[in-house]
């Protein structure tokens, strides 16, 4: 089997398909596509390319069989029920039809803490290379049964690109319902594919709209996504599920868009991880005292935060940002409701305003990043 070209070297893919891929209209699960997803990736495998699948649809298969008592629409509660009738309904049909191309599947269910907690992350990691070295194909979906606001991954393709990190995949590929990005909602006359996305491209020429009924996460999410593993030397495609062979004809031929990655990056894996894991739209603003103190590699304290953005908690990954630039990423030891009631503030107060004190510095030294773009800007200057 002969990759298309971008993908030169490829061994190892994570394969993201989306809820508006496996279902019909109706919310009832679409056999023949997951037919087509198995056979893709069975072929894959025996040409000797490990894939990692991460499949929704769960949520939207048991949506359908929710006849009474129904929780309101945009509930957790929701999701929860839902996924509970779902998720089986979904790996049951996969792993018959993998039986069937003579392949064996496994279910991996994941959280947001799994990723965040080092430990966690590391036997995840493990899990999933012994699965792969077995020639056992992966499932992962995220919990929705158990999964709160605060440990949600957010939705599947923040999973996927996650999980990519998480197993040094050479690439990720993201099914979706258009093929690939857009300078406007493809439905619209005149709307033109945009076939190749070099690295550090902005993205703010381009219209978002699209989201599909099924699923949480539209376009805009997917470019969230990727750009997690670009910068992480990731190969990445989006394309569409409205083709034979979809999976195949986006890794050989020339259809979707394709994402180049950062080229000359090989970051430690501690501080891949900590980029990766990092929560989309959610920043600290500093002054500039704090802005030097963090870029001389010392730890961000509260006195120095001016604003905080976002919705996040304590062990979450958030951006640190100086006059609205990105200076670094890593993990903040309180959330965003607590740092903005002890931002400006010296730890010695921590405990009068909170009622306790978790850590006398917002983010440790050795859980900060420092974007590598700053790094060579103090360099040159």
């Amino acid at each position: 089997m002969e990759l298309r070209k971008e993908l030169d070297g490829c061994s190892r893919v994570v394969v993201k398909v989306g809820s508006s891929v496996i279902t019909k209209s109706n919310g009832k699960i679409d056999t023949r596509k997951i037919r087509q997803i198995v056979e893709d990736i069975s072929d894959l495998t025996d040409a000797g390319i490990e894939v990692v699948l991460v499949s929704s649809g769960a949520v939207a298969l048991g949506r359908s069989y929710l006849k009474r008592k129904m929780p309101r629409a945009g509930q957790v509660e929701l999701q929860h029920s839902a996924s509970s009738v779902g998720q089986p309904k979904l790996i049951n049909t996969y792993s018959r039809i993998f039986e069937e191309n003579q392949k064996i599947c496994s279910q991996v269910l994941l959280t947001h803490s799994d990723f965040r907690d080092r430990k966690r992350f590391l036997h995840t990691k493990q899990n999933l290379e012994v699965l792969l070295k077995n020639g056992l194909i992966p499932i992962l979906n995220e919990n929705d049964s158990i999964s709160f606001t605060e440990i949600t991954v957010g939705d599947n393709d923040h999973l996927a690109a996650q999980t990519a990190q998480m197993v040094n995949a050479d690439a990720l590929l993201v099914i979706t319902s258009t093929d690939g990005l857009y300078d406007k909602d493809p439905a619209e006359p005149g709307a033109k594919q945009i076939k190749h996305i070099p690295f550090g491209r902005e993205f703010t020429d381009i219209n978002f709209d699209g989201k599909t009924s099924m699923g949480r996460g539209g376009m805009e999410s997917k470019i969230h996504a990727v750009s997690k593993i670009t910068p992480l030397g990731i190969r990445a495609i989006i394309s569409t599920k409205n083709r034979d062979r979809f999976i195949l004809s986006a890794l050989t031929k020339n259809v979707g868009t394709f994402f180049s990655p950062k080229s000359e990056y090989d970051p430690e894996e501690r501080k891949a991880w900590l980029i990766s894991t990092k929560k989309p739209n959610c920043f600290i603003e500093v002054d500039d005292g704090a802005c030097s103190a963090v870029l001389d590699s010392k730890s961000l304290f509260a006195t120095g935060i001016v604003n905080v953005f976002g919705d996040f908690f304590q062990g979450d990954c958030v951006e640190i940002r100086c006059k609205s630039k990105t200076i670094a990423t890593g993990i903040c030891e309180y959330s965003n409701e607590e740092l903005k009631r002890i931002m400006g503030n010296h730890s010695n107060d921590f405990e009068g305003i909170l009622g306790f004190k978790k850590s006398c510095e917002v983010m440790n030294t050795i859980n900060i990043v420092i974007e590598k773009e700053v790094i060579n800007e103090r360099i040159s200057s």
